[in-house]
């Protein structure tokens, strides 16, 4: 009779967890089916840079009037950190009214990201609809995949039900050495730049854009997974080098043409706005390289004036 008690108790416990893990990956699922109905953009705050290696947080006015400038266009953001004033992002994000939100953790190895982060998704669990751990690190050897791996499995501890996951360049994904890590990733959120791409032509939209599809293909028929391309596009400047306004404007109406969104893939327009202060910074992670144009990738100017990009944007946000 014990024997038998102690049996049906194990069962009854087998049978709450596994419940509990079919409601966590359904929650999952309805989180990530969302995402082809979304407007993303990725997004760093106006008021926020580093300079001198010196950081200056962004400030809660600075990324309310960003977001109120960006919610005519976009209804969901994705972030690239959860400290230095970007922790107040979901808050300001939610009151108004955007669908969705994938927040990230700049540093896998940070505590206070980490504890914000999970702060965040508790807080707001119907906007934030998953959280990327890294952003180019492993690539930039600033840190492992084993440091992602370790944070990811914390965080699946404290938040079962939120799709975890992290970004990196494209052919990372495609490299045999990370199958294994990017296959226990939720979604994938790659970044797929056609022009560091050798044949890249600015002037050429149209094969830049099946450039991103094909690879997007590709990832997401490796690894059967939802996919946001999380960075994209073409920057307005500098004009010696071919990058304009105009041919901006004409990779994005190309991309919108060639992307078409589905529940297992979406788009992320790449970024909300111009950055002065990036190029030195990418220039100390990527040295030998020339990243002038990385001030320019926005669709919004440093004082929040649209480019000919914004006319190529889908209508219709609400």
């Amino acid at each position: 009779m014990k024997k038998t008690k102690q049996l049906l108790t194990m069962v009854f416990a087998i049978l709450i967890i596994m419940t509990a893990e079919t409601q966590g990956r359904a929650e999952t699922n309805d989180r990530l089916s969302l995402q082809k109905n979304m407007s993303f953009i990725s997004y760093t705050p106006r008021s926020f840079s580093v300079i001198n290696a010196k950081v200056q947080p962004a400030t809660i006015k600075g990324i309310r009037d960003d977001l109120k400038l960006l919610r005519a266009h976009f209804d969901s953001i994705i972030t690239y950190s959860c400290n230095n004033g970007l922790e107040h992002v979901p808050e300001i994000a939610e009151k108004l009214k955007y669908k969705s939100l994938i927040i990230g953790i700049w540093d896998p190895k940070s505590e206070t990201e980490i504890l914000n982060a999970v702060r965040l998704a508790r807080s707001h669990p119907r906007l934030i609809a998953a959280i990327s751990v890294g952003n180019e690190g492993i690539f930039a050897k600033k840190y492992t995949a084993s440091d992602v791996e370790q944070t990811v499995l914390r965080l699946r501890k404290e938040l079962p039900s939120v799709p975890l996951t992290t970004s990196e360049p494209f052919f990372l994904y495609l490299t045999p050495e990370y199958f294994r890590f990017f296959s226990t990733m939720d979604i994938l959120l790659p970044i797929i730049h056609p022009m560091f791409e050798k044949w890249f032509n600015p002037a050429d939209p149209v094969n830049a854009a099946a450039f991103v599809v094909n690879v997007s293909d590709k990832l997401q028929s490796r690894y059967q997974k939802p996919l946001i391309v999380k960075e994209t596009g073409l920057p307005s400047g500098p004009v010696s080098k071919g990058f304009t306004r105009e041919n901006q404007k004409a990779f994005w109406k190309e991309m919108l043409k060639q992307f078409i969104p589905s529940e297992k893939m979406a788009l992320s327009f790449f970024e909300a706005f111009d950055a002065p202060w990036k190029p030195a910074v990418t220039k100390g992670n990527f040295p030998g390289f020339d990243y002038s144009q990385e001030e320019f990738w926005g669709f919004f100017t440093p004082d929040g004036k649209s480019k000919p990009v914004v006319d190529a944007l889908r209508p219709g946000i609400q």
